[in-house]
This record gives C-alpha cells, sequence and structure tokens, in this order.
C-alpha cells in the first residue's frame, strides 16, 4: 500500500501515539497535522487561537492538509477537528486510507488534555465536541478501530487490519 494512512479522530483518541508506532512499523514518515500547523505559524495552537481565531487555525490547518496529502507513504495524525471542513478530509481521503480511533468521552477526560484550547479537562465540553464531530468521524472512516487498549495494541490492531484490507 503506497497511500498514506491518515488517522482521525477526538483531541486525547491517541493519534499521535499510534501514528508513529504505526509509522515505525511499517518504515514510513510520520506526519503530525497540528506540528506542521504550529510550525507554519511560528507559535502554539492555543496562541493561534488566542491572538487570530479559530478561522485562522482552520484555515492552516487546510493549507497544512492539502500539502501532507500531495505527499505519498506517509502516515498522517490529524487534528480533531479536521473533519470540520470537507475539502480537508477529500484531499486526505484522495491519497490515504482514513482511520478512525474511537475513544468514549470518559477515556479521553482521564488523558491529559493540556494544550488543547477546545476541551481542556471539561466532560461536557468534551461531550459537547463528540456528539457534533461523531457523525463526520464516522462518515469519513474506512476502518474504525477502538481506542481504549495500549497504543502498542491499537497500532498492532490497525496492521492486521491494513494487511487484510491488501487480500480484498
Amino acid at each position: 500500500m503506497n497511500g498514506n494512512i491518515v488517522l482521525i479522530g477526538m483531541p486525547g483518541s491517541g493519534k499521535t501515539s499510534v501514528g508513529k508506532l504505526l509509522a515505525e512499523a511499517l518504515g514510513r514518515t510520520f506526519f503530525d497535522l497540528d506540528q506542521a500547523v504550529e510550525e507554519s505559524a511560528g507559535k502554539s495552537i492555543p496562541a493561534i487561537f488566542a491572538e487570530e481565531g479559530e478561522g485562522a487555525f482552520r484555515q492552516r490547518e487546510t493549507d497544512c492538509a492539502r500539502q501532507a496529502a500531495a505527499r505519498v507513504g506517509l502516515v498522517i495524525a490529524t487534528g480533531g477537528g479536521i473533519v470540520l471542513r470537507q475539502e480537508n478530509m477529500e484531499a486526505l481521503s484522495a491519497t490515504g486510507t482514513v482511520i478512525f480511533l474511537d475513544r468514549s468521552v470518559e477515556e479521553i477526560c482521564g488523558s491529559d488534555l493540556s494544550g488543547r484550547p477546545l476541551i481542556g479537562k471539561d466532560l461536557n465540553r468534551v461531550q459537547a465536541l463528540y456528539d457534533q464531530r461523531i457523525g463526520l468521524y464516522r462518515r469519513y472512516a474506512r476502518i474504525t478501530v477502538g481506542s481504549h487498549d495500549a497504543p502498542e495494541q491499537v497500532a498492532r490492531e490497525i496492521l492486521s487490519l491494513l494487511k487484510g484490507e491488501r487480500h480484498e
């Protein structure tokens, strides 16, 4: 499989941890979309939100998503809100297999969510974002994996599913 592997899901669902493990196992380059946004802006995501607003952040995210989609052989960890713009998902889906890491709101709230401007540790905010986005995650995902296990186990499950998909 030469196409990219694109991980989507809520903040705290394990996209970065699982993505790094997948990239290592497959001998691919890991691409963290949030990190690319920060590098292009020269500041952190919370600073972008505070100084420029969510709209500016989303535009930067779209620009970085297009750049990542134009490359080949990446494992891409996206930001949790990547699904909010259809154009992002069209670009990423065109060159990659989209995998939704589905993790419960309770488990997400038990994670370290510092630096995530839209949720923090507020269970009600996390639930509201989950409710807003769950339909989009399910719509765009080619594969859905429960992300309640250790990242190593989730990565192994994805590798197994990808291997099986190649034989269909």
